[in-house]
């Protein structure tokens, strides 16, 4: 899976706008397209319904502003009941959100903290974009370049009754990753151990949702 546009919101509206054009376009019947538009725009614009009672861990998302939350999930889908952005979707990229986590001695300048529930899976979705250009040579007529990257990653784990983690996600030579820890307070400061995650596929088709 892909990330596109200038970020994640913005490629997201663009690819509504191309794929609702190409839908047209080859004469697909007027209620699929909008079962298309609809659920496209429900994953998009979805928010984290975040759990404000019970049983709560909690975590830091770290590396990436264009990052989805599936709470009690293992797999990752628009269908996951609360699933959403955490800080909001924004046009470039969800805002900074601090609950007071603890905080190492030097930190990241974004990062969205968010509650979960203990003692249940969660999944996060990392995505990135990147996008370059190079300007012809004057005088010579040759065209300019443009050039645009993607790359996407998906992990789970159980967070552990009032704990703090951070779920760190890296994209390095081509490829992007995500890492779990566990925060613990050490004699030398704040420390991170390392949790047992699994990578987090797409959930298992079901039947298109109703218009």
């Amino acid at each position: 899976m892909k990330a596109g546009g200038k970020d994640h919101m913005h490629g997201a509206f663009s690819r509504i706008r191309k794929m609702t054009i190409a839908i047209f376009a080859i004469g697909t019947s007027s209620l699929l397209t909008g079962c298309f538009v609809k659920s496209t725009i429900k994953s998009e614009l979805s928010s984290y319904a975040e759990p404000t009672i019970g049983d709560l861990a909690h975590i830091r998302l770290i590396g990436s502003r264009n990052v989805k939350v599936y709470p009690e999930s293992t797999c990752v889908s628009y269908e996951v009941p609360g699933s959403g952005y955490p800080a909001g979707p924004q046009m470039g990229g969800q805002r900074k959100r601090d609950l007071g986590m603890p905080k190492a001695a030097v930190m990241p300048k974004h990062y969205v903290e968010i509650a979960a529930s203990a003692g249940q899976p969660i999944s996060a979705a990392f995505s990135f974009y990147r996008e370059s250009s190079m300007p012809g040579i004057p005088g010579t007529g040759a065209p300019g370049k443009r050039s645009s990257a993607s790359c996407y990653a998906a992990s789970s784990f159980v967070p552990q009754v009032g704990r703090n983690y951070e779920m760190v996600s890296v994209w390095t030579q081509g490829d992007c990753a995500v890492q779990v820890y566990e925060l613990v307070q050490g004699a030398n400061g704040l420390q991170r151990s390392a949790v047992v995650s699994q990578p987090a596929g797409s959930c298992p088709a079901t039947n298109l949702p109703s218009s």
